[in-house]
């Protein structure tokens, strides 16, 4: 406690012996004209940055920054041109202003940024600048479809996105944060015409004080749009009917002045394309040896019946009706509060219609569930964010972040079992609400304090109802009778976390203090109209959580682009009536070889406390066939991560290899165990000491600019080791592998022809006591683009799947008729035109073996109609 009132008294009494220095200018070349995107910094005579920015549109620069320095250098420089040093003596003087700089070209250097850079992408400082129109096909409707055709940009089958293989932090447009971590609802939705370049930025970090005391590693992509959508109301409508009653319509506004950022998107479909993927819906736990994370815990749906949809083929596979609003804006109101908020509203009515068989491999006893469903979901989603941000100077950062989601959603199958009828449905209502206030204070020039006060609240509500023979028989009930289930998980949060950041020369170091508090409770119960209670399957878990946690991370750099990291924490929990010491510690180290690359090695010890589903002590029912319950031990969660990665990315030549490798290593955990009766099988928890798994993939992408053509090799290898008791007698160890093989290869013509395709090889195999189970899937694709009379495009897509020997032919099509000069287009989709009615589905996870036949959406026409203003 003393150090938590050591850093607030420091936050309030800090002196500042430094003094604010402001600068402002312009940038010219040597025919007067602006400049943009120069780069301008400020150092000091060790050579220590201060600030940096970039030039706008009209060549205007801004800095602003606190020094106890007598003199300064400042240096502006571009791809281009020479580099413009010039040295500054603050001695009274604060402003400087009207400091504007003429830059020469830099002759030597044209001939690579003409060739290469200018046309394509040029590289300044830790920005990368790509040219959209020089990746684009002219086919492209949004703007994830043209990030996929970009070099060093990376877009996951679920719509998030990687650049130089790291997740990105946010999507920008104009500068902007508009949506946050629900960027995919704009990248799935804004117009590829409105997209003039995009811009990688490395070491991002929105908070300036942090750039200034710290290295930041994150990613982040800019989007700048044409100069024809600025400043102006932009955006189109669309809409359109097909055959099979398809339809959908779209509506897209948008408004980037300098003051206020608007970004507003509608669909309404029923053409496959869930609305509720497009928002990010991660759990994140709660690790108090990680610094500077927004601590937002999610509801856990502890016993949920309707985890039956598949999203393999999503489109494909699933009949729907989707809505989705959402509505984005960032404000600034004066120099010193801006504002930046968004709201979506999601409705998705799902149905799929599948055959499955479940094999449980538990030796001698494994277990064979066939059953035929019709599963349909109701899902409505509310999710709202404001964030307000003060700047009264360059010494202090203050944010407040707002969040509510609320989520009701209600899920019934009908399924056949063999000879038995079962039904199931699930009534969920679930919200939370979260506060984050962080201030940061600029010290000094080489200190920083940084308190994170927050606030979480999370209460999710299950009632389940279920019809089935095989449970009536099970709990000696009349055949017919109703089974119902409740479940209650309710938790709320509060805490706060104090860092100071230290910087020198070659250290930087930050040494925090977490206090955090949490109260939680974790219900279910098993009954029917006539039996309200079955002692065996109740629970009632009520959590009560303390903790005290001291972290400090040192990082030493060996120059710019080297360093060696390590931190530790030290974290004392109070869990009931128990007390924990747990222990974190974590080292990195990163070596950049000279155009050869960056290397990275790691090693992270990490103990926590176990979750929810660990501590169950009854049994409670997981689905209609499952049964599942935890363990009566609260043993620590401990386990080593052993990590290598190697990246190298040269856009310019659009050659990229990103390779790593983490091995795990359980030191103490919990292990399944199951028996089973002819109806059921009974899923528990033990306490174990040994586990281990292994992750590799390795990314290798090349650009040949003499044939325009780009090749993408990747490999993803994942094997999982773990104890696995049988019917309480027998203990196995459990295998998993899988691992998949794919080649692409891509034409970037700019001609009327372009085309990709390319090659994947997936394998997966479980073994148990001696039992063996596996499949393979193999795909292939092939897809044209054609730009005929440069008003009529054409999308061509083939894909060909073999499982089992089992083969399923896709093919889609989409014909644009785009008339030049035309604000009006149309667009005809083709979808399954080869008419494949089921599919395959195939899953090895963990010891079950899952295979499903999934009914498709039959083939069908769609004609649209886009008007864009």
């Amino acid at each position: 406690m003393k150090y938590l009132l050591l850093f607030l008294l420091l936050a309030v009494h800090g002196v500042n012996y430094a003094q604010e220095v402001a600068i402002r200018g312009k940038i010219f070349d040597n025919q007067l004209q602006p400049l943009e995107m120069v780069l301008v910094k400020t150092r000091t005579e060790e050579n220590q940055v201060l600030d940096y920015t970039y030039s706008d549109q009209n060549g205007n620069y801004q800095l602003q920054f606190i020094t106890s320095s007598d003199s300064i250098n400042v240096e502006v420089s571009s791809l281009g041109f020479s580099t413009v040093r010039r040295a500054l003596i603050i001695a009274d003087r604060r402003l400087f202003d009207s400091l504007d700089f003429e830059m020469e070209e830099k002759a030597e250097s044209l001939k690579e940024v003409v060739v290469e850079g200018h046309q394509k992408i040029r590289i300044s400082s830790d920005t990368t600048f790509i040219r959209v129109s020089q990746y684009a096909t002219d086919t492209e409707q949004t703007v994830e479809d043209l990030l996929k055709r970009l070099p060093g940009i990376e877009v996951l089958p679920d719509g998030s996105i990687k650049a130089h293989g790291k997740p990105i932090e946010t999507l920008l447009v104009e500068g902007e944060n508009i949506l946050d971590k629900n960027y995919k609802i704009l990248s799935k939705n804004l117009d590829a015409k409105t997209l003039e370049e995009v811009q990688i930025l490395e070491n991002y970090e929105e908070n300036p004080i942090f750039k200034q005391l710290s290295s930041s590693e994150k990613v982040a992509l800019n989007l700048k749009l044409k100069d024809e959508f600025k400043y102006v109301l932009f955006g189109n409508i669309s809409g359109g009917y097909g055959l099979e009653n398809r339809y959908e319509s779209a509506l897209t506004l948008g408004l980037l002045r300098k003051e206020i950022k608007v970004l507003e998107f509608s669909n309404l479909n029923n053409t496959g394309y869930k609305a509720a993927n497009l928002l990010q819906n991660e759990n994140i736990i709660i690790d108090l040896s990680q610094m500077f994370q927004k601590i937002e815990k999610q509801p856990f749906t502890i016993f949920s019946i309707d985890e039956q949809e598949e999203n393999i083929f999503n489109t494909r596979s699933i009949f729907n009706t989707s809505m989705l609003h959402s509505i984005g804006l960032s404000t600034r109101i004066n120099d010193e509060f801006s504002l930046r908020g968004d709201v979506s509203v999601i409705s998705d009515v799902t149905r799929q219609f599948y055959e499955a068989q479940t094999e449980y491999l538990t030796g001698t006893n494994s277990t064979i569930f066939s059953e035929t469903s019709n599963y349909k979901n109701s899902n409505l989603i509310g999710d709202t964010e404001l964030e307000f941000k003060f700047v009264p100077n360059s010494s202090n950062y203050f944010t407040n972040t707002i969040r509510y989601n609320l989520n009701p959603h209600d899920a019934m199958n009908n399924i056949i079992l063999g000879d038995q009828g079962i039904m199931q449905e699930n009534d969920i209502a679930s919200e939370t609400f979260y506060n984050h206030l962080e201030h940061t204070l600029l010290l000094n020039n080489k200190n920083a304090l940084n308190n994170y006060l927050y606030f979480g609240y999370g209460d999710s509500k299950e009632n389940a109802q279920i019809i089935h023979p095989g449970l009536s028989n099970l709990l000696d009930r009349n055949i017919d009778e109703t089974f119902y289930q409740n479940v209650r998980n309710k938790f709320k949060y509060y805490g706060i976390q104090s860092s100071l950041l230290s910087k020198s020369s070659k250290w930087e170091n930050q040494l925090q203090l977490h206090i955090h508090k949490e109260g939680e409770i974790a219900k279910s119960q098993l009954f029917t109209a006539t039996e309200m209670n079955y002692d065996e399957y109740t629970n009632n878990l009520d959590i009560d959580k303390f903790s005290v946690a001291l972290s400090n991370s040192l990082k030493f750099k060996f120059n710019q682009d080297n360093y060696f990291r390590a931190g530790v924490s030290m974290k004392q929990s109070w869990f009931n009536d128990s007390e924990y010491l747990l222990k974190n510690a974590n080292v990195t180290f990163r070596q950049k070889l000279r155009n050869k690359g960056v290397v990275r090695l790691g090693y992270s010890y990490k103990e926590e406390l176990p979750g929810l589903q660990f501590l169950l002590s009854n049994y409670a029912l997981n689905s209609y066939q499952d049964f599942f319950s935890g363990s009566d031990d609260v043993i620590k969660l401990g386990n080593s991560v052993f990590s290598l990665n190697y990246s190298l990315y040269n856009d310019i030549k659009g050659f990229s290899i990103n390779a790593s490798a983490i091995h795990t290593e359980t030191h103490s955990g919990y292990a399944p165990e199951a028996y089973t009766t002819e109806n059921f099988i009974f899923h528990s928890s033990v306490p174990t000491s040994s586990g281990q798994s292994t992750l590799a993939n390795v990314i290798f992408t090349n650009y040949f600019s003499k044939l325009k053509m780009a090749s993408k090799i990747e490999s993803n290898q994942n094997f999982i080791q773990s104890p696995f008791s049988i019917d309480q007698t027998s203990e196995y160890k459990l295998q998993n592998y899988s691992g998949d093989y794919s080649l692409s290869l891509s034409s970037y013509y700019d001609k009327w022809f372009n085309f990709s395709s390319g090659f994947t090889y997936t394998y997966a195999r479980s073994e148990l006591g001696g039992d063996t189970n596996s499949f393979e899937t193999s795909k292939a694709f092939v897809n044209f683009d054609l730009n005929i009379l440069e008003s009529i495009k054409v999308k061509v897509s083939n894909e060909l799947y073999i499982l089992n020997k089992e083969n399923y032919n896709f093919v889609n099509a989409n014909i644009v008729y785009e008339p030049q000069q035309s604000r009006w287009s149309g667009t005809l989709q083709l979808n399954n035109l080869l008419n494949e009615r089921e599919y395959l589905y195939q899953n090895i996870n963990s010891f079950k073996l899952y295979q499903k036949r999934i009914g498709l959406v039959p083939a069908y026409a769609l004609l649209s109609i886009r008007y864009r203003f």
